[in-house]
């Protein structure tokens, strides 16, 4: 059933394309007067952008809508769900509270791999301050347990940024682009 409100707005795209951001922005502010269950004709991009403007969660992150820097344009941006990330750096903590004995060379190339692995997966636009964090978190966790190896107080920053340099972890960026 369509309701007055709703109709002479065509949510679906006309000729295959996206229908226009402003229509779906007005779409979803009638629908929020007239809650309906959508057609399965609507187009994906007015239900992604309808479950974004409600901060929905899906697939580990955190949809929202805001404006693009210049203020034209509207856009729906992505990052990571702050239970998710908690989650993930406590798991790091207890792999390296337990693994913090193994011989150097084997313990960097999987903790290198597990912040690629996160980086892979998480680095996607407008989640780069979410996956900075999570990175300088797992080199402050790293720096703990690895200084609690010998005697107390026998690594220092500096000594860790030398120790750094020799076992590299991968620095943080944006691996996919979502625009």
């Amino acid at each position: 059933m369509i309701r007055p409100a709703l109709q002479g707005i065509n949510f679906v795209g006309h000729e295959g394309k996206v229908a226009p951001i402003r229509l779906i922005i007005e779409g979803t502010r009638l629908l929020a007067d007239h809650p309906i269950k959508p057609h399965p004709a609507w187009n994906e991009s007015f239900l992604l952008v309808s479950a974004a403007r409600q901060g929905r969660v899906t697939l580990g992150f955190t949809h929202y809508c805001r404006r693009t820097r210049d203020g034209k344009r509207f856009r729906m941006k992505r990052t990571t769900i702050g239970k998710r990330f908690t989650a993930k750096l406590k798991i790091m903590k207890e792999w390296l509270k337990s693994n913090r004995h193994r011989p150097i060379q084997e313990l960097m190339p999987i903790m290198a791999a597990k912040l690629r692995g996160h980086y892979a997966y998480y680095g996607v636009t407008d989640n780069s301050h979410a996956i900075s964090r999570f990175g300088y978190e797992a080199r402050r966790m790293l720096f703990k347990w690895l200084d609690r190896r010998g005697k107390r107080g026998s690594m220092n920053w500096g000594k860790f940024s030398h120790f750094l340099d020799m076992f590299p972890l991968s620095m943080p960026r944006i691996r996919v682009n979502l625009l």
